[in-house]
Parts: structure tokens; sequence; C-alpha cells
């Protein structure tokens, strides 16, 4: 598989989501440099592990500043995202099929996370 079609494909998922937050240029520089499959992958695994402790740290972070009644409906919501997350990208990998359906499902999560994080963000900071 030639390196324009996998970085066209990485664009045409990054792209859109850039305007929620923003990955690591770690991540960008991993990409750039990446020439197969198993390459971008690496990349995405370590983007995700990020975007997952930032939507961690906000996650927190908000559950802290929340009285009782506001931090269950946090944790509810939360498991429940968690669960569309989970099934929607599983549903992606599905759809896609062929050798790109594994790197396909884990951009969507990667990129799902940090959009959660985004959104957390914006309710714990309103405004900014």
């Amino acid at each position: 598989m030639n390196k324009q079609y996998l970085m066209g494909l990485a664009l045409a998922f990054g792209i859109p989501m850039a305007m929620a937050g923003d990955n690591s240029p770690t991540y960008t520089q991993c990409m750039d440099n990446a020439s197969s499959t198993v390459a971008m992958s690496g990349c995405i695994q370590a983007e995700t592990k990020l975007q997952d402790a930032q939507l961690n740290s906000v996650y927190k972070q908000l559950l802290a500043k929340l009285e009782a009644a506001p931090q269950k409906s946090l944790r509810d919501v939360q498991r429940q995202w968690i669960a569309y997350r989970d099934g929607n990208c599983k549903f992606h990998v599905q759809a896609s099929g062929g050798t790109m359906a594994q790197l396909e499902g884990a951009m969507c999560v990667m990129d799902m996370t940090r959009e959660r994080a985004a959104e957390l963000e914006r309710v714990l900071s309103p405004g900014q």
C-alpha cells in the first residue's frame, strides 16, 4: 500500500477532528515518518494513550468541581460515552474491512477520545 494513500487517509480522518482539539506535535512527526501501516498504528496507539490521559485528567478535574448529583450524571454519561465510542469504532472496523480496517478503527478511538476531552474541557472552563 503506498504511503500517499495512507497519509491521505490519515489526513481525511484528522482534518475534521482538528477543530475539536489538536494532536500532539509528536504524533504529527511520527505520522510524517511512518512508512507502513504498522508504523502508523504505533503512532496512533501512542497518541491515543496521550489523549486518553488528557481525557482522564479533565474528567477528574470536572468531577472535583461538581456537586453530588451532577457528579453522578457525569459518571453515567461517561460510561455511556465509552460504550458508544467503542461500539462506533468497532462498526468502522467492520464496515471498512480490508487492510486499513484496524487502522481506521484505531484512528476512530483516538479522534473520539480527543474530541471528548475537548468537550469536557469546555464544560470545565466555559468561554475559554
